[in-house]
Order: C-alpha cells, then structure tokens, then sequence
C-alpha cells in the first residue's frame, strides 16, 4: 500500500515531503498544532459516502454537516508507522485529502505534504480599530504593488465556505467580504463593528500564499526550492473576542501560534487626540470601552496564563503597533512628518525609514495618550516597533461611502514583521 500511496500521490501532483518527526503544523483554521502523522483523512470524490461530521459542526458551531467520510490513516505493515513519523505520502489514491485531526477542515497542500509549516501572522485590535479595512487594502496592496516592488509572489490559497459547506478560494471569501471597496459603482467602507464571536463566517481565514527568492540562509533550510514559501493567514479577531465564551479557544490559540503580531490601535480613542475633534467627527467615533492598552495587556496576561511565559520575562513574537487612520493626523503633526508620508520598499525593507516612523509615533502616544503603551512594548515585548498608516485615506460618511480608496504605509508593518523572520532582506 505504502508503494501505491507515494506512486498515486506524485501522480496528482503532490509529491511527498520529509520533515523531521519532531516538526508540528499549525492548522490555518482551527488554529491547533499536530504532527502531519496524526492527520486522518476525508474522501473527497462526488460519489464517495458521506456521513454527519461532528468535529466540524463543533468547530463552526452549528448541526452536523453531511460531508465525506474522515477515516484514520491504517497501516498494515509496521514500518509504516515510523515511515510516516518522517515523509507524508500526500492524498490516498488521489480519492481523498488530509484534514486537521481537531477540526477535520481541509489542509492545505503544501502543508499536507510536509513542504512548509505555515506562518501564522496575527492582526488584533479592537472593534472599529479599522482591522476589516486593512485586511482589504492590504491585500489588493500587495498583489497590486508591494509583490512587484519588494519581489516576491502572492497567490490565494482553497479555504472554505459555511453558506455552501464545501472549500472555495480565498480570492472568492475576499471579494464576498472586501469587494465593496473597490466597487466601481459605490465604493463602501467595511462595517467595523462584527467579529468571530458574532459573525460564524469570521472564522473561515483567508489564505495566501508567499513566496520568495532564497537568501544565503534558506541555502540550508530549503536547499531544494528555488523559492521560499510561506503561508499568510488572515482571520479577523477582535480583543473583545478574549471575553466570549465561543470565540476564547480559537482566539487564544490563533495568538499563541503567531510568528508575527500587529495591533491595530485607532488613535481617535486616545484624549490627547479626541480633544482636538470637531463635534460632528467625535460623534461618529464614539468612545469604545476597550482602549488599546486593554487588549494588549489581554494579549500579554495570555502568554503568561496559557503560553507559559514566567513573571518578568519578554514575549519573543516580533510586534508592530500599528495607528490606524492616520489621515486624520494631518492637523496634529507637522507637515514633514513621516507619519504624513508613503514609503517605499524597493527590492527590500526600508530599515531606517520605519526606524525613525516609529521613534516619532512612539513620541505622538506619549504625547497623546501617556507613556503606558510605549512602556508595555518596551518592558514586555523583546522585538517591538511603531507603525502608522491609513487603509481608505479618508474618513468614509455616516453611510460608510467612500472615494477611491488611497492607503498610506499599508504594507509597513506586515514587511517588517516579514523582515523580522528573514524572508526579505534589509534595504
């Protein structure tokens, strides 16, 4: 069976991959972490038996769905076990696929086989901080320029859709949620004010697939790929979700399998700002009862009660503390500041550009806000910087219309965190 397995897997296109037995994967749904050896799997042909999954229905939280039967992984022959502690042999005769032994959601392929493990890249902020908007831009952004100017390639990869209970693209979840944006006859802003806990189709991530020319290092990590791959997984949490019963596991999980966080903190809640507000504007931007110290002091008391993180230690996840809506600044900061002005990445990141970005943001919070956010990030984050920039580059009105939209540093604090984690170089 072993011999037929690897012959049918190279056959469909997906070859099997080796990793070493101590290697665990990050579901890109579900968010636990397991050995690819643990991996049952689902039939996926039209005519194959389906039967109620419950590990899904649990997952999404709704009835059973009828889907294709999940069945372990059986292997007659004893070295089998320990074969698969090192290469994974892709799909069963091509009949069926590999799925999260928690959640039973499809895999992707890639990570199925054992050819990457998968970034986990976070972005949490509380509601109306402007995270659904940034999701949008940032990934037309990329796509559009920042693949071109920093070199790399994006793709989307096959996620899953609750309305039809069946994997689509992730290009097709984004233009569902994120396409109004970009419309050419009424462009719309996002609605700010859903998240995980309430809207069940927030849980379905999107994702995307990075790659990217090999530096001197992937010489030895990837020695056979031209290309270094990377999974980007975009799954919208809000802080708030920390305190609902439903969303908590998934949530705690998604942070505490992050390579990468940024926090999307909207500046128009902090006092220094909010008194320098027309009356009309204050209106429209009410104050939230979660401020942004609050959700990142939830982050840091999740490391430390669940991620094992003893008392006086630094959180070693790189961290980028992004203002939001940036376009309102322009009154509050002169003219010349960064703050105001596009960066740009040629062939790499701007190291020194984003250094003196975050030294004058850092100088703004204080200013606006007090020093309890820049000390946090200081004393309890080992890797921190400061980033602003504005999704829409406009206020949209009180029915959410918009003009073309026109982001501002969209794409800053995603590189430095790639940067961060060596897959671009410095520029």
């Amino acid at each position: 069976m072993h011999d037929r397995t690897s012959v049918a897997a190279l056959r469909e296109g997906n070859p099997m991959g080796f990793f070493p037995p101590w290697r665990r994967v990050v579901c890109p749904f579900c968010f636990k972490r397991f050995h690819l050896s643990r991996c049952p799997q689902r039939h996926i042909l039209p005519s194959s038996p389906t039967e109620p999954d419950t590990s899904i229905g649990t997952f999404l939280s709704i009835a059973a769905p009828e889907m294709g039967i999940v069945r372990p992984r059986i292997a007659k022959n004893p070295f089998y076990s320990l074969y698969r502690l090192f290469f994974s042999d892709g799909d069963w005769q091509g009949n069926a696929r590999s799925v999260c032994p928690y959640c039973h959601m499809l895999l992707p392929n890639a990570m199925a086989s054992g050819q990457l493990a998968g970034d986990v890249i976070a972005i949490i902020g509380a509601r109306s901080s402007g995270k659904s908007n940034y999701f949008g831009v940032l990934l037309r952004a990329l796509e559009s320029r920042y693949a071109d100017e920093v070199g790399f390639t994006i793709y989307d990869q096959e996620t899953f859709s609750i309305r039809e209970m069946r994997p689509v693209s992730s290009k097709r979840l984004y233009r569902e949620r994120y396409g109004r944006l970009f419309d050419a006859v009424s462009r719309m802003a996002i609605d700010q004010n859903q998240s995980a806990a309430q809207d069940r189709d927030l849980r379905i991530p999107l994702i995307y697939r990075l790659e990217f020319p090999r530096r001197l290092r992937h010489y030895l990590t990837h020695p056979l790929s031209r290309r270094v791959p990377m999974d980007f997984v975009i799954f919208d949490a809000a802080g708030e979700d920390m305190e609902d019963p439903i969303a908590i596991e998934q949530f705690c999980r998604f942070i505490l399998a992050a390579a990468g966080i940024i926090f999307i903190v909207d500046p128009l809640q902090f006092p220094g700002i909010r008194q320098r507000l027309s009356n009309s504007l204050l209106k429209r931007c009410p104050l939230l009862q979660v401020q942004p110290t609050e959700v990142v002091s939830r982050v840091i008391n999740l490391f430390e009660s669940r991620g094992s993180l003893k008392a006086g230690r630094k959180i070693k996840v790189p961290v980028a503390f992004t203002f939001s809506k940036s376009d309102v600044l322009k009154d509050l900061v002169h003219r010349s500041s960064p703050i105001l002005r596009d960066s740009r990445h040629q062939h790499g990141f701007d190291e020194e550009g984003c250094r003196r970005l975050s030294e004058e943001v850092a100088e703004c919070v204080r200013e606006w806000d007090g020093p309890q956010l820049v000390n946090l990030a200081r004393d309890k984050f080992h890797t921190a910087s400061f980033f602003a920039m504005s999704a829409l580059g406009q206020m949209p009105d009180e029915n959410l219309a918009i003009e073309a939209v026109s982001p501002l540093r969209i794409a800053d604090p995603l590189l430095w965190l790639l940067w961060q984690r060596g897959y671009i170089r410095g520029a």
